[in-house]
């Protein structure tokens, strides 16, 4: 494997060991610039605003009723089990 260094190119051998004081080391230099994030806040429209809370209350709705069915289906399941009517 070669690296090529300016004008002149260098053999690198992995399996080489290093001197007795040297040891091994990778570096990273990082260029980190300054980044800058631009918020502009903008007025929601009254439409989307109603449509928002449309969609709350409907899913409220929705879940109030799954776990109504839960509940409901259960305490029957449970009423025919003490009648002995569960098969």
């Amino acid at each position: 494997m070669f690296s090529l260094l300016g004008n002149r190119s260098e053999e690198y051998n992995p399996y080489q060991s290093h001197g007795a004081g040297m040891i091994p080391t990778i570096w990273f230099r990082y260029d980190i610039m300054p980044i800058t994030v631009k918020y502009t806040e903008h007025r929601q429209k009254l439409y989307t605003f109603i449509t928002s809370i449309c969609a709350v209350v409907g899913g409220s709705f929705t879940v109030a009723s799954i776990i109504d069915s839960l509940v409901f289906s259960t305490r029957e399941l449970f009423k025919k089990f003490e009648m002995g009517k569960l098969t």
